[in-house]
């Protein structure tokens, strides 16, 4: 609708997408909609798919025969993720969203839970096994072997486990991104396989398999197997011989994602990832034609993810803006810095303590240097309504030129999506 020559077809195609799309949505809302007959009392056996840190106790995610489960329990009683148990349970819906509070159904359902359960009985009829012993295995590791702020690094990179002090350090300086295991692991890891791995197809189907072990080891974070399918859908392209559009590949990933579980469009982390990739996309094919705004697309990137910060935390601080031109490029020299040092360690190397320490140096001076910078700007951006518009323009600029829109149309296109999407949020 927006190109000044479309290609013969173009009115076929349009109207496959449009038929397309409808009927996706129509399905994804009855999905939706759909109530679950679950008894209000239910014995089953189980599997914990997911232990984490919830205030003083533990959230549990548990596969039953009913379906995934929510449950809270002391650490004490908290059977390790990975395990197989036999429960006997009371069932309970979760809460709704209370006034600029925590919205504990949305949060569940993107996590694939359907109900909240009291556990009255509990047996572990098994360890873990496979994949989540060995995840268990290296977070005990890490935490032994390594120094407060590699080791949180470290959990964050390989786990997806975020520890509570450097994501607070992280967060004041709008640099949180950086402990999500998102597109910008997932790219580290490939493009070093990439280095290291003869080329052919070959190299394609090892990439593949170490990136999917990756988000697997990291507990398939909504961000990292967004860039996950992203990446299989160009690597699957270089395979078949056939081009392909990071544009279109992070699109087709959100879809896909999407289709298998609608509630993920309330995952936080899912959002701003998929809004973060689809701009950086987007502006690269701007930055290839005047290098000199390479460094800028990490503003843009926090320029039209802000809004979303501020609604879901309250408030978004403004030396993200700048901090990230300088946060992203050294992180990626700093990762792998991190897991490279971290290897002496953990195999009882002679000089490992050393090789630690420097690490740990260098950790702790990019820790001070935030610290500063956040001193000196220490301003938060409370009211999301003038940023979203600004927000929802540059997006739609950025996505509107890699699109192949014509410059004189541009505007109308532009106003149009972003009027739609503050007609329709």
């Amino acid at each position: 609708m927006g190109t000044a020559d479309p290609p013969d077809g173009w009115i076929s195609a349009f109207a496959a997408v449009v038929i397309l799309t409808f009927a996706a949505s129509l399905w994804l809302s009855i999905r939706i909609v759909s109530e679950y007959n679950i008894p209000s009392t239910i014995r089953s056996e189980g599997r914990v798919l997911m232990n984490r840190q919830w205030g003083s106790h533990r959230a549990l995610l548990i596969s039953t025969e009913f379906g995934n489960m929510t449950a809270y329990l002391h650490p004490s009683s908290a059977p390790a993720e990975g395990s197989d148990i036999n429960l006997r349970a009371a069932v309970f819906d979760f809460q709704r969203e209370k006034k600029e509070g925590f919205d504990e159904y949305l949060y569940w359902r993107s996590k694939g839970a359907l109900k909240k359960i009291l556990l009255l009985d509990l047996e572990v009829t098994a360890p873990p096994s496979g994949l989540s012993r060995w995840r268990n295995f290296l977070e005990k590791k890490i935490r032994e072997d390594l120094p407060d702020q590699m080791s949180g690094y470290m959990l964050a990179l390989t786990l997806g486990i975020r520890d509570k002090k450097l994501t607070e350090m992280h967060r004041k300086a709008g640099t949180v991104h950086l402990l999500a295991v998102s597109g910008f692991h997932v790219g580290i890891l490939a493009g070093l396989a990439g280095i290291f791995l003869r080329r052919g197809r070959s190299r394609i189907v090892l990439i593949s398999l170490l990136v999917w072990f990756y988000i697997a080891l990291a507990g398939f974070p909504a961000g990292g197997v967004r860039a996950g399918i992203m990446l299989q859908v160009y690597l699957l392209g270089l395979f078949l011989g056939r081009p392909s559009d990071p544009f279109n590949s992070v699109s087709t990933a959100g879809i896909i994602m999407l289709l298998w579980n609608p509630w993920i469009f309330h995952d936080i982390g899912w959002r701003l990832s998929m809004l973060a990739a689809l701009f950086i996309c987007a502006a690269s094919v701007i930055v290839k034609r005047n290098k000199a705004g390479a460094l800028m697309v990490s503003s843009g990137v926090w320029l039209v993810t802000a809004p979303i910060v501020v609604s879901y935390f309250g408030k978004v601080p403004v030396v993200g803006l700048f901090i990230n031109i300088a946060a992203v490029p050294l992180f990626a020299v700093i990762f792998p810095l991190v897991f490279l040092c971290s290897l002496p360690a953990f195999f009882a190397l002679p000089f490992s303590n050393n090789v630690t320490s420097i690490c740990e140096y260098i950790l702790e001076g990019w820790d001070i240097m935030s610290r500063k910078t956040v001193e000196m700007m220490p301003w938060n951006i409370i009211s999301a309504c003038p940023l979203t518009i600004f927000a929802l323009l540059l997006f739609f600029a950025a996505a509107s030129y890699v699109s192949g829109v014509y410059l004189k149309r541009m505007p109308a296109v532009v106003f149009m999506f972003s009027l739609l999407v503050l007609l329709l949020a």
